[in-house]
């Protein structure tokens, strides 16, 4: 419903201060990690550290969508199979006692 407009807009955003940014911080910096040593551009050393963030929720959060998915699924079922059983004699009104006296 609202969320496309705000996650259009967000991305947008997001965008618009990463050029900005890599326009104004094109110095190369230096990453050491476990002896491994890089140099490269401030924006793509940041570039690539937030790609990996997104690429690691993407894969932790798997679990959960697949579980969420299957549960989605036998409701769905169970729905259908509700939907296709006929009522149980709602054609004849119950008789209710009435707890005033008359």
């Amino acid at each position: 419903c609202c969320l496309m407009p705000f996650s259009l807009i967000a991305t947008l955003i997001i965008v618009f201060f990463t050029v900005a940014f890599s326009l104004q911080n094109d110095q190369t910096v230096s990453i050491q990690f476990f002896g491994w040593t890089f140099q490269g551009s401030l924006v793509l050393v940041l570039l690539t550290t937030l790609c990996l963030g997104i690429v690691i929720h993407i894969l932790a959060s798997m679990p959960a969508r697949i579980r969420k998915s299957k549960e989605i699924a036998e409701l769905t079922k169970r729905v259908t199979e509700l939907e296709g059983t006929p009522p149980s004699d709602v054609s004849r009104p119950q008789q209710h006692q009435t707890p005033y006296l008359d």
